[in-house]
């Protein structure tokens, strides 16, 4: 079940390509949602007040690192990455949190064919 791409309605295909491409689903949704996060928070901050740009400039620099995130991961995902390229993707993430990454890399390290290829 874990090598199910997520929303693609194909049967299970156990194989790197598929658990990698779970994974990058799964990265992408994080990362998506975070995005989407941190411009609700920066729509709610108030017109600039003395002290309170720090914030702001912060959420933007954050929102920042997210979206260029995403584009190495649809860079990543068009080049069709194994395990091992996914995992490092994850692994080096400067936005995902451990929580993410560790939930990311179990996806990856429970398909059959990626404990294969990590052996």
């Amino acid at each position: 079940m874990a090598d199910r791409a997520i929303g693609s309605g194909a049967p299970d295909k156990p194989g790197v390509a598929t658990a990698s491409a779970y994974a990058c689903e799964a990265m992408q949704a994080e990362l998506s949602a975070l995005r989407q996060a941190l411009g609700r928070e920066l729509c709610a901050i108030p017109p600039p007040v003395p002290a309170c740009d720090v914030h702001f400039n912060r959420l933007l620099e954050d929102r920042a690192r997210v979206v260029d995130e995403l584009q190495t991961l649809a860079r990543l995902r068009a080049s069709q990455p194994g395990c091992e390229q996914v995992l490092a993707f994850c692994r080096a993430s400067r936005v995902l949190d451990v929580s993410a990454k560790s939930r990311i890399a179990t996806l990856l390290l429970d398909g059959a064919a990626c404990r294969a290829q990590q052996v």
